[in-house]
């Protein structure tokens, strides 16, 4: 009888897995706080900056890691816009109603800015996946995906973009 299951089973489960393969995975939290056109950029950059275009885990890591990058970038430029318009006021730092008033201001209007991908994909090095080029390509594109996304080289933001990337693209030797 368990055999009889077993070989009536096991058919019935193997024909379930490329449905499943071929299913786009979820997307994460650090995805979904992202608008559209953001989640747009992150995708565009590790496909065609990284080379991670076919998929699987490691894509997901690096659209999860630039998706925290643009989350940052965001936060800072909407705390930036609230000091603006706190100082607009006339208040300053070190004031009580200035921290106040950027506690009250959480949210200024930021303008959605479309961004197309300045790498240039084209040439023979930057054409290859990511898994077939060395170290020092590696830490280009690295690089290349945080400008990508408007962060600024030199910046901590951008130090810390590129941090995120090797560690979530970096082998897994377990």
């Amino acid at each position: 009888m368990r055999q009889l299951l077993a070989t009536a089973i096991v058919p019935l489960l193997l024909a379930c897995v490329p449905l499943a393969a071929s299913a786009a995975p979820p997307l994460s939290p650090e995805q979904r706080a992202l608008s559209p056109g953001q989640r747009a950029l992150v995708a565009e950059t590790c496909d065609r900056v990284m080379g991670l275009s076919e998929g699987g885990i490691y894509r997901q890591e690096c659209m999860d890691s630039l998706a925290r990058s643009v989350a940052a970038k965001a936060e800072s430029a909407r705390l930036a816009d609230s000091y603006r318009l706190c100082r607009s006021h006339g208040l300053n730092e070190g004031m009580p109603g200035f921290s106040t008033c950027i506690l009250d201001n959480p949210d200024p209007v930021l303008p959605v800015v479309n961004v197309k991908l300045a790498y240039d994909p084209s040439t023979s090095e930057n054409s290859k996946s990511y898994f077939d080029v060395n170290n020092r390509i590696h830490w280009r594109r690295e690089q290349h995906a945080c400008a990508q996304i408007g962060l600024t080289p030199g910046a901590a933001a951008f130090s810390q973009c590129t941090a995120s990337l090797e560690a979530a693209l970096m082998p897994n030797p377990f």
